[in-house]
């Protein structure tokens, strides 16, 4: 059984648990950082994980903490768009926990009238997670070539994205 929950001060250790994993961060964005310390879980549970009016969820697996979604709403012209994200602790891989995970967050997106389209940004290598994009209708718009450095190491970004259909 998969839930989506709000963060707790309490969840500060377990996220630390998770998070700290040079897997995990890998083709994350540089605000997780590897390592990954109870001070950046702290920063993230009561700043990070609510700036800029991002919706920010706890992924449960039979209750037990195991992942995170975020979507931040943009601005602007492009403020009937959110940029969507999610991760899993590794333990959690493969087992069709982000798919469910992100369907659900999506749905929950666009319950927002707001949201008519929701986007996702992922490093060329990270095909497990465009595999989970596409298998919750998430399509690819474009592929950035050498948009993005991590690590000292340029990547191209794809950028998968999935428009708001009523009843769907």
């Amino acid at each position: 059984m998969i839930t989506l929950r709000d963060y707790l001060n309490t969840d500060a250790n377990r996220l630390v648990e998770l998070a700290n994993n040079e897997r995990v961060s890998k083709y994350m964005v540089d605000t997780f950082t590897f390592p990954f310390t109870l001070r950046d879980a702290t920063w993230w549970i009561e700043i990070g994980s609510s700036a800029g009016n991002a919706i920010t969820k706890v992924i449960e697996y039979h209750g037990e903490f195991i992942g995170s979604l975020t979507t931040q709403p943009q601005v602007g012209w492009k403020n009937h768009t959110a940029e969507i994200g999610y991760w899993l602790g590794e333990r959690y891989w493969g087992q069709g926990i982000a798919t469910e995970a992100l369907r659900q967050m999506s749905a929950l997106a666009f319950s927002d009238p707001h949201c008519k389209k929701l986007f996702a940004p992922v490093l060329a290598p990270n095909k497990a997670s465009m595999r989970v994009l596409e298998k919750c209708g998430y399509v690819l718009e474009g592929i950035f070539k050498n948009d993005v450095v991590k690590n000292g190491q340029f990547f191209d970004r794809h950028y998968y994205a999935r428009h708001y259909q009523p009843g769907k």
